[in-house]
């Protein structure tokens, strides 16, 4: 009951997330620059962990601390960073939309990385989940050029935490959940802040109160409260059973752009990410039989 409470809650911090970033780096929006805005955000949240990261890089074995950077470099780097570039020109909703995508692409990666051939109902489900990609992307519209590459880049952030949640629970059983996630974090946040260093000064310049209460918001509750408790909660559950929350994702996102950003919610959007909760739906569904 706990664990499933702490994945719950992390989801619904996570469908925040978009509308946060996207107030933040949306080219229609404040249109920070999102190397300097996802490393900035990765630092604070490093803080956050720094007792934990010492004594993980004193005690953990070199082939831990090497799975721990791969695991970083997918789950913090991978993700936080292309969805960032994302986010500049897709919408907080469609952002969730994408990402419900998320339980389906970890059955599918559970089976081929575990060996085993994906039943009939999980090759059913990817089809339809491509399928409502597809009318995602046709349905963008042309109000941003950009747009299509947007989705491409958040479509490729959700596999590198898809990836990241099916390969680092054998770590986490080892080493501990709170070590596992300062360790990952703080590996990660490198490339960004790396990426990030040359255009910092004049983001920092350019950030009003208002945007440095969301940036510290979206840090403290998706960086380091959501990490912890979905870290907390699949180590308990399992990927895949931890998947199933990501179905809020999506809903979360959409009511939260239209809520506080004025998005619209067209019928192409609902059309396609019907389809996509539909495949995840299937997916799951064709494994509990």
């Amino acid at each position: 009951m706990k664990a499933a409470a702490l994945t719950f809650v992390a989801v619904l911090l996570w469908g925040l997330s978009p509308v946060g970033t996207r107030d933040l780096v949306g080219l229609d929006h404040a249109a920070l620059p999102a190397l300097p805005f996802i490393g900035m955000r990765y630092l604070v949240a490093t803080m956050f962990f720094l007792a934990p990261l010492r004594r993980a890089l004193a005690s953990w074995s070199r082939a831990d601390l090497g799975f721990g950077l791969l695991c970083g470099l997918l789950g913090i780097t991978g993700y936080n960073l292309l969805n960032a570039i994302g986010t500049r020109t897709v919408s907080a909703g469609m952002v969730g939309l994408l990402d419900g995508a998320e339980p389906l692409l970890i059955v599918l990666l559970g089976a081929f990385l575990h060996r085993r051939l994906p039943g009939l109902a999980t090759m059913g489900a990817a089809l339809i989940g491509v399928a409502g990609i597809a009318i995602l992307s046709l349905g963008a519209g042309p109000a941003l050029v950009e747009r299509g590459h947007g989705i491409v880049w958040i479509l490729l952030s959700a596999l590198c935490w898809s990836l990241y949640c099916v390969i680092v629970p054998p770590l986490m059983e080892r080493r501990g959940v709170m070590a596992v996630t300062a360790v990952t974090v703080a590996f990660g946040t490198i490339p960004m802040l790396l990426a990030g260093l040359p255009q910092m000064r004049g983001m920092v310049l350019q950030m009003d109160r208002t945007q440095w209460e969301v940036l510290m918001a979206l840090t403290v509750a998706t960086s380091v409260v959501a990490l912890l408790c979905w870290n907390i909660g699949a180590a308990a559950l399992g990927a895949e059973k931890a998947g199933y929350f990501l179905y809020l994702i999506p809903l979360v996102s959409v009511l939260g752009g239209a809520a506080y950003l004025a998005e619209p919610i067209t019928l192409v959007e609902c059309a396609g990410g019907a389809l996509v909760l539909l495949a995840v739906y299937v997916s799951q569904r064709g494994r509990s039989v």
